[in-house]
Order: C-alpha cells, then structure tokens, then sequence
C-alpha cells in the first residue's frame, strides 16, 4: 500500500497551527476546538492552505522565496479582508498593510523590523510590507521569481541582497520567519473574531 500523498484538503488545522502556541498541539487543537466564529474559521483554513502551498515550493523551485512570499501575501491579504467583512474587489495593499501593522501583534512586528536594511538604515515595519507586498507583485503579475533570495536557516549566509525601488537592500529575514509571522498573525486574527 501506498503512503498517503500530501493533499491542501488533508490539512490537520490544529498540528498545522502548533507553531503559533509554541509548539504545543494540545494548546492548538484547544483553540480549534474553541473557533465557534465561522469566519475565524475560514481565516485559519485559508491562511493555512496559503502556508501549506507556499511549504511546498521547496520541493519544485528551491531556493525561490518569492513564490513562497506570493503565498504569505495571499494568506495575509485573506485573512485582513476576512476579519473586516470585506466584500468588495481591490484594496489588496491595503488589507495587507493591515494584517501586518494592525491584526500582527507588536511582537511580530518587531520580528519584521530587522528585516531589510538599505543603506545602514532598517526599513520601517511598512516599508517592509510594502516591499513583501510589491515582491508579491513582481511574481503574480511579471512572472520575476527568480530575483529574490533570503538567508536560508541551513546557510553560513546572515544575509542576501534585494534591489527594491532601485535601491539595493539587504534581506536578514528568511522565509520561514516570514510564514511564521503569517501563522501567528491568522490566529490573532481569528481570535479577534471569537468571543
């Protein structure tokens, strides 16, 4: 018999989620359990198939953190217009520029502040959305993955270079810092919805 493939549908929300509560499961499927809120929930299901997506570029395009980073903004974009009831087309920079700087709590935003710097100065926490917002950009609408590229965890590396604006920056936050600010940032966000 064959091992089961990994499939978006076959998500287990509350493991998925032990990251956000330290890597307590009990503590994460407690929260799950808690989400009586429909929308809270559809924000923790939509973030986490955005996340899931995004853990499996790896796999087909290693070392490309922008399409990682499409993922992280679609999440992120999601989650903010859930939580406001949004219902209408557009406004994408802006919702995003909200879950960052309004549903992310400060902890994570500090997390963002040492993200990019350009020329010895960090950017502010919404010039890095913006930056992350416009890297989503590039790869949705030019079809520019292959650009970007971020510290990775098993790298000697504490940095990469990004050109930004004609600007040349430099990234000290790798993707997978990034996913878990978008993971912590969707569960503070349902949170907000459940009484």
């Amino acid at each position: 018999m064959s091992a089961r493939r990994p499939y978006v549908a076959n998500i287990d929300f509350p493991a998925f989620y032990a990251p956000a509560f330290g890597g307590n499961e009990a503590l994460s499927r407690e929260f799950y359990a808690a989400l009586t809120d429909r929308t809270a929930k559809i924000i923790i299901h939509q973030a986490a198939r955005m996340l899931w997506l995004s853990d499996q570029i790896d796999e087909v395009a290693r070392g490309r953190p922008a399409l990682q980073i499409l993922f992280f903004i679609i999440a992120a974009e999601a989650v903010s217009k859930l939580q406001a009831d949004f219902e209408g087309e557009g406004q994408s920079r802006f919702h995003v520029r909200r879950f960052f700087l309004e549903l992310c709590s400060d902890e994570l935003r500090s997390r963002l502040a040492p993200a990019f710097q350009s020329n010895g100065s960090w950017l502010t926490p919404t010039e890095a959305v913006d930056l992350l917002y416009d890297l989503r950009c590039d790869v949705a609408h030019r079809g520019q993955y292959y650009n970007l590229h971020l510290p990775r965890p098993e790298s000697d590396e504490s940095h990469q270079f990004v050109t930004w604006k004609g600007k040349q920056l430099i990234a000290f936050i790798p993707a997978t810092q990034l996913r878990q600010i978008v993971l912590e940032g969707a569960v503070l966000a349902a949170k907000r919805r459940t009484p």
